[in-house]
């Protein structure tokens, strides 16, 4: 289906429109009841890199289905050479980077900070995987170069709840409320790489803040809030 939509769409941004199909269709299945809570409205029309924790597969589910745009995810070249799903990103224009390489991962966040400032935005985890035990952990530096690079803002985003959905090392899925959390874009107009240590604190900070004191278990509901949508 990725495929056809790829032919009928060069730009992909059909196969993003089955991804979130998707998202939305694995939420009802699975008995996932995702909320999001919008602290600050986003301009459609600006493209944003988005930064999540990530302690589930079903966090990309949750996103998916209720991120406001379009989005393309930062992902490992090697999964773009996975049969059908790997075909499935290339098809939807997905950003790779090539971390084993690092002239060529250069090259690469040079490559998607173009697409970014064209208007593609992009979903990254900055901790580089999944949390095993639930905990937010230290962010890795690539996706702040890539944003400072592009020069928009970043989303601070918070995902609360897949982790007791979906717990490690298990395929059992269990029924609940998933929130997601966007909170207000951070400015990196006219920052330079010089500034990526303070950007990346700020970003963890904001999305640690809302996970509660212990970083896993109690997501803060904003006074901020102004929008909250339901799928």
């Amino acid at each position: 289906m990725a495929y056809g939509a790829r032919l009928i769409d060069k730009s992909g941004d059909k196969v993003i429109d089955l991804a979130r199909a998707w998202g939305k269709t694995l939420a009802f299945v699975t008995g996932m009841k995702v909320h999001m809570t919008v602290e600050q409205e986003l301009d459609l029309n600006q493209p944003y890199v988005f930064m999540s924790n990530h302690v589930s597969s079903a966090d990309i589910w949750a996103l998916f289905s209720v991120l406001p745009m379009r989005v393309r995810m930062i992902a490992k070249k090697q999964l773009g050479s996975i049969p059908f799903f790997g075909w499935a990103l290339r098809c939807g224009r997905f950003v790779f980077i090539d971390r084993q390489n690092p002239h060529a991962a250069r090259r690469s966040i040079d490559e998607a900070a173009r697409r970014i400032r064209e208007g593609v935005s992009v979903l990254v985890f900055p901790e580089g995987t999944r949390a095993r035990d639930g905990r937010l952990k230290e962010f890795k530096k690539g996706g702040f170069h890539l944003a400072l690079t592009a020069g928009v803002p970043i989303v601070p985003v918070v995902v609360r709840g897949t982790f007791d959905l979906i717990p490690a090392k298990t395929m059992r899925i269990r029924p609940g409320r998933v929130e997601v959390v966007l909170a207000p874009p951070i400015s990196t107009a006219g920052l330079t790489g010089a500034d990526r240590e303070e950007v990346l604190e700020r970003v963890h900070a904001e999305i640690a803040k809302r996970l509660g004191p212990d970083r896993n278990a109690s997501l803060r509901q904003s006074p901020a809030a102004v929008t909250e949508l339901a799928v």
